[in-house]
C-alpha cells in the first residue's frame, strides 16, 4: 500500500488533489471538499481536502438521517428541502433534477489536515488509484443558451422593491438562471479549472450518478464544533482590482457602503434568530460583523454568528430551524420564499442548498451552494445560477452588474475551454 504521506511530499499537493479528482469518475457517488489553501478567517475548517468515494448506504430522508450515528456521512441539501421543513410548494419545474437530501456512508475517505498531514481515513486503495487518469477534457456546448433577459430581471427587481415597500419583505434573494446544451463536457476538468480560477476555501465537487455538481462556493452555511454553532454569511459582494491603490479604494467603498452594510446585518439578525431556536439561551452572539475577505475575484463581505447547541438536538431540527440559509432567501424567511417561487421561473435545486460532511462524533461543516455549476451527463446539459439581496436602496443596473460579477468565473472557465457547435 502506498504511503499518503510520502506521495504526497514526494509529488506536492496540487499534484495530489489532481488524482483524487481524477478518481471521481470511477465512482457513482463521490464528494470532494477542497479548501484550496485558503481559510475562512478565525473558523478555519479542519481540512485541506476531504474526499469520500463510493456507497454503502444511501440515505434520502430526516428520519434515517437522524438515526444513522457514528459514521462518516457526505451529502447534499436542496434548497427545495424547504418545503418539508415550511408549509410551502414550488410550482416551478426543475432544469435539471435533483433529490431534496441525499447522504452516503462512503466506501473509501481520504484527508489531508491544515497540517498537509494525508490519511487514508476509510477503506483501501489499490495502487491503480495513484496512476493518472486520461479524462477527455474537450468542451462543446451549444452556442444558445436559455436564461433571463436583462429586461426582465430589471423589470422583476422593481416589482420586488415594490413588495418592499409594500411591506411584503425587507430583503428577497433573486435569482437567474444559465442552461446550456453541450455536445462535449468533463465535469471533473471543470471543476479543477474552476478552483484554480477562482480558488475559494468552500469549494466542493459531488456526484450522484449523472448530476454533477462542481462548485467554488466561498460562504460557509453551518459547521458544528463540539457544541458550538457557527454560520458565516455572505452579503456584500465587489469585484476585484490588479492595480493595489484602485483595490484598497474597492475595499473602503465596500466596506462604507450603507446598502451592502445593511443587508449584511438584515441576514445577520435572521441568523441569529434561527440559531437562537435551538441554541442555549443567552448564547448566540455576533463575533464578527462586516468583515471584508478578499478573493481572487472579489472582495466579499462575511459575518460570523455562533452559539452553543443544546444537548441531545438532532440534525433535523438542526436543519429546521436554519435552512435555507438567509443569505439565499431574505427577510423575513418564509415571506421571502414564497415571493422566490413566484418571480423565479425554475426550481433552485442545489443551487442554494449545502454540500458537507458530518463525522462520526457529530461534528460537521457544510457551505453554501454558490458560484457553482451543475452538470447532467445523460441530458448532455449544463446549468448555474446566480443572484443577489434587493433591498429598497437597490439599484436594478448595478445589481444586474453584480450578477454578471458572480458569473464571471464561470463564463471564463467555460470560454476558455469551449469551441461552440
Amino acid at each position: 500500500m502506498i504511503n499518503l504521506n510520502s506521495y504526497l511530499h514526494q509529488f506536492g499537493l496540487n499534484h495530489f488533489k489532481r488524482i483524487v479528482y481524477q478518481n471521481a469518475s470511477q465512482y457513482k457517488h463521490c464528494c470532494i471538499l477542497d479548501s484550496c489553501q485558503l481559510n475562512t478567517g478565525k473558523y478555519d475548517g479542519k481540512y485541506e481536502l476531504l474526499a469520500a468515494f463510493g456507497a454503502e448506504k444511501i440515505i434520502q430522508n430526516l428520519i434515517d438521517l437522524d438515526n444513522h450515528q457514528n459514521d462518516w456521512l457526505f451529502g447534499i441539501l436542496s434548497y427545495d428541502l424547504k418545503n418539508e421543513f415550511e408549509d410551502l410548494t414550488s410550482s416551478n419545474t426543475s432544469i435539471i433534477e435533483t433529490p431534496n437530501l441525499l447522504f452516503f456512508v462512503p466506501k473509501i475517505i481520504i484527508g489531508i489536515d491544515k497540517k498537509n498531514k494525508a490519511t487514508l481515513i476509510k477503506g483501501e486503495i489499490s495502487k491503480d488509484f495513484w496512476n493518472p487518469k486520461n479524462l477527455d477534457s474537450s468542451c462543446q456546448i451549444e452556442q444558445s443558451n436559455q436564461t433571463t433577459k436583462k429586461r426582465d430581471y430589471i423589470q422583476n427587481v422593481k416589482k420586488i422593491i415594490d413588495l418592499i415597500k409594500q411591506g411584503e419583505v425587507y430583503e428577497l434573494n433573486y435569482c437567474i438562471a444559465n442552461t446550456y446544451n453541450y455536445h462535449k463536457f468533463s465535469p471533473i476538468n471543470f471543476q479543477l479549472n474552476l478552483i484554480n480560477h477562482s480558488p475559494v476555501p468552500m469549494a466542493a465537487y459531488f456526484k450522484n450518478n449523472t448530476v454533477h455538481l462542481c462548485g467554488a462556493s466561498m460562504e460557509r452555511f453551518l459547521t458544528k464544533n463540539d457544541q458550538t454553532l457557527i454560520s458565516q454569511p455572505i452579503k456584500g459582494t465587489i469585484k476585484k482590482s490588479t492595480d493595489l491603490q484602485e483595490d484598497q479604494k474597492l475595499i473602503h467603498e465596500l466596506q462604507n457602503s450603507i446598502k451592502e452594510r445593511a443587508e449584511n446585518i438584515m441576514i445577520v439578525d435572521l441568523v441569529r434568530n434561527d440559531l437562537n431556536r435551538i441554541c442555549l439561551t443567552d448564547s448566540v452572539k455576533v463575533t464578527e460583523l462586516c468583515e471584508i475577505y478578499s478573493y481572487l475575484q472579489v472582495h466579499q463581505m462575511i459575518s460570523s454568528i455562533e452559539g452553543i447547541l443544546k444537548k441531545d438536538t438532532p440534525i433535523s431540527d438542526i436543519l429546521h430551524a436554519t435552512f435555507p440559509m438567509g443569505s439565499m432567501t431574505g427577510a423575513p424567511k418564509i415571506s421571502a420564499m414564497k415571493q422566490i417561487d413566484r418571480l423565479e421561473e425554475f426550481r433552485r435545486g442545489w443551487y442554494s442548498g449545502s454540500v458537507g460532511y458530518i463525522s462520526p462524533n457529530g461534528d460537521f461543516d457544510f457551505n453554501v451552494v454558490i458560484r457553482s455549476l451543475l452538470c447532467d451527463t445523460l441530458k448532455k446539459q449544463i446549468n448555474y445560477c446566480a443572484g443577489g439581496a434587493i433591498t429598497i436602496d437597490s439599484n436594478p443596473e448595478k445589481e444586474w452588474d453584480e450578477i454578471k460579477l458572480k458569473t464571471q468565473a464561470i463564463n471564463e472557465v467555460l470560454r476558455n475551454s469551449t469551441s461552440y457547435a
